[in-house]
Order: C-alpha cells, then sequence, then structure tokens
C-alpha cells in the first residue's frame, strides 16, 4: 500500500518541532504529498465571559511552523484542512477520508493523569481508517 498522502495533525503549539521533523522526513522518503489539519476550538479568536481568549490558528501560523525549522519548500507546497470542531478525534477522524497516513503528536501525561484517563491519540487510533504514526512531542 502507498502512501501518496499524508495528514499531520498540528495544534500550532511550541512543542511539536518532533512531530514537523519526522512528518517532513517521512515525505520526504515517500515522495508524498502533505496536508496540515488543524481544528479550531469554536472559540477560537472570541473572549469568553471568564476573559479567556482562544488563540485562531490560520494558515499562515501553520506554515510558519515549517519555515521556522528550516523546511521553507516544504512550507511553500502544503496544503491546509482547517476546521472548527470540538471532538477532536471525531474531527480528525473525518479528515483521514482519502488519507493514506495519519502522523499525530503525543504528550506524555504523568501517572496520576494516566490512571484516570486514556490519552487522546489512543483513541483517535481506533477511529481513523487509516494507520496513524505517532511522535513524541518534545
Amino acid at each position: 500500500m502507498p502512501f501518496d498522502n499524508v495528514l499531520v495533525a498540528l495544534a500550532g503549539m511550541d512543542d511539536e518541532e518532533n512531530v514537523i521533523h519526522e512528518t517532513v522526513r517521512l515525505v520526504r522518503a515517500l515522495d508524498a504529498q502533505l496536508t496540515v489539519l488543524h481544528v479550531n476550538d469554536p472559540k477560537a479568536g472570541k473572549v469568553s465571559m471568564m476573559m479567556e481568549s482562544h488563540r485562531l490558528v490560520n494558515e499562515e501560523d501553520l506554515r510558519n511552523q515549517f519555515r521556522n525549522l528550516g523546511y521553507n519548500t516544504t512550507a511553500d507546497n502544503l496544503k491546509f484542512n482547517i476546521i472548527t470542531g470540538v471532538s477532536l478525534p471525531k474531527v480528525i477522524a473525518g479528515a483521514t477520508e482519502g488519507m493514506d497516513l495519519l502522523v499525530i503528536g503525543h504528550r506524555r501525561k504523568n501517572r496520576f493523569l494516566a490512571a484516570f484517563a486514556d490519552s487522546a491519540d489512543k483513541h483517535l487510533a481506533d477511529l481513523v481508517a487509516c494507520p496513524v504514526l505517532i511522535v513524541p512531542r518534545k
């Protein structure tokens, strides 16, 4: 099974360097098309009653994550899928239609949290129709 279409899900945060490095390395080795997925919270860009502001991530923010790591050519050739949604696993699973591989980052939980909840990536792996590569965040 060829991996022609790779989808990487990014949160638009500073701890995703490893995810981006591994994704670019893989896409180059496979000569695959890379699509970057981001799911914005419905409250993104708005101030809530609690005076919180959720950051609205756009294509340029995501493209700059690649440029800041020296992947200028890759950044220029990215496809994007930016969706607004609440249920990350369901939204990401839906975005994998037509994709050959999903790359996601994993943030390790401490023992206390791990005892009470599965990680989102485990749940996501159960929902998607394509293979999943899980890369530890820095």
